[in-house]
């Protein structure tokens, strides 16, 4: 059997790829590692930190609605939740949990430009 070794990357689609990718850069500190398009013409941010950003797509509209959405937040590491805190709070963010003591540590839990839910913890 093969084993997995962990997450490789998570790929969000975005209903505004650019309001997206200025969150993820401007306020989370993410890297650009590459701008490309899908086969099917979508473009792509791919950042090191590995996350992958698209745009939302009508098709992706309506799998979604027939589906549900089935994700319930993205966490990530970070090294100074306190300062994370208070750059998001400049930024404007609203935080929606937190930070408090979760099974990873402490967590902070706020939204995304598209209303994912984000939780970092150090």
């Amino acid at each position: 059997m093969a084993t997995i070794r962990g997450v490789s990357h998570l790929l969000l689609q975005t209903n505004d790829l650019a309001r997206a990718e200025r969150f993820y850069v401007e306020v989370l500190g993410f890297h650009v590692r590459e701008r490309t398009t899908f086969r099917d013409g979508r473009p792509l941010v791919v950042m090191h930190e590995g996350l992958g950003l698209t745009e939302l797509t009508e098709e992706g509209k309506r799998l979604r609605q027939e589906a549900g959405q089935s994700l319930e937040h993205v966490a990530f590491r970070v090294e100074n939740i306190a300062q994370l805190e208070r750059d998001l709070r400049i930024a404007g963010v609203t935080i929606v949990d937190g930070p408090k003591p979760t099974a990873y540590g402490t967590s902070l839990y706020f939204l995304d430009p598209d209303g994912v839910r984000i939780e970092c913890h150090d």
